[in-house]
C-alpha cells in the first residue's frame, strides 16, 4: 500500500494516507509488548 493509492471507505474513496490518519494503526501497548500477540483468529471454533 502506498500513501498515494485511493482506498474505498464508507465516507468514499480517500487515499491510504488520509484513511491512515483517520484511522491510526493501534500501537501494543506497553503491557504487551515484547508478547507474541496472534495475529490470526482461528478458523475453527469449539475444538
Amino acid at each position: 500500500m502506498n500513501d498515494d493509492d485511493i482506498i474505498e471507505t464508507p465516507e468514499g474513496p480517500m487515499t491510504w494516507a488520509a484513511w491512515k490518519k483517520r484511522n491510526p494503526v493501534q500501537v501494543p501497548s506497553r503491557r504487551t509488548k515484547g508478547k507474541k500477540l496472534p495475529n490470526k483468529v482461528p478458523q475453527r471454533t469449539g475444538e
